[in-house]
């Protein structure tokens, strides 16, 4: 009997231990959508078909749902990559979503692609969300990007969107 006593609590305890740590871990959601850009840049020839690029973006997120966190948020980011010939490998960037709450959400990004002459050009990357504030401390998550760029309507001012699902758990 007391075995049996013994067991039934050290179950209990185990069960409530491993039930808690469940409950605490949040869902996973998911936010299908298009981010549009806006896109300044500086550009530095490093010899022949060879040149460095820094940018500045600023976007808006809209989701194939019209609702969610990342619905209507705005975003900004600083970035650069090296083009040779056109190809670039080695984009690297770091941003802020700013949702209509007010909070902010906290990303960085890798990318590799190509840019056309004419300004069509196409990219993939990884998105990594690093953090927020407010309701959105805490987050973490993740997002596969394909970028699009297409021919501006004024010189020196990139048009770019992107397509995508984010991938976030809140705490």
């Amino acid at each position: 009997m007391r075995k049996s006593i013994l067991l039934l609590v050290l179950s209990l305890v185990l069960l409530l231990a491993f039930g808690i740590n469940a409950y605490a871990q949040g869902k996973e959601v998911s936010e299908p959508g298009t981010t549009t850009f806006y896109v300044t840049s500086k550009v530095l020839p490093l010899g022949e078909g060879i040149v460095y690029m820094s940018y500045e973006s600023i976007g808006l997120n809209v989701n194939d749902t019209g609702e969610g966190l990342f619905h209507n948020a705005t975003w900004r980011s600083l970035g650069g990559m090296e083009f040779v010939k056109g190809i670039y490998k080695d984009e690297r960037g770091w941003a802020v979503w700013n949702l209509q709450n007010g909070d902010k959400v906290f990303c960085t990004y890798k990318m590799a692609g190509e840019q056309k002459p004419g300004g069509m050009g196409f990219a993939k990357g990884t998105f990594t969300i690093t953090g927020g504030t407010g309701k959105a401390a805490g987050i973490k998550g993740s997002y596969e990007r394909n970028r699009i760029t297409v021919r501006t309507a004024l010189e020196g001012i990139g048009q770019v969107y992107t397509k995508g699902t984010i991938k976030y758990i809140l705490p």
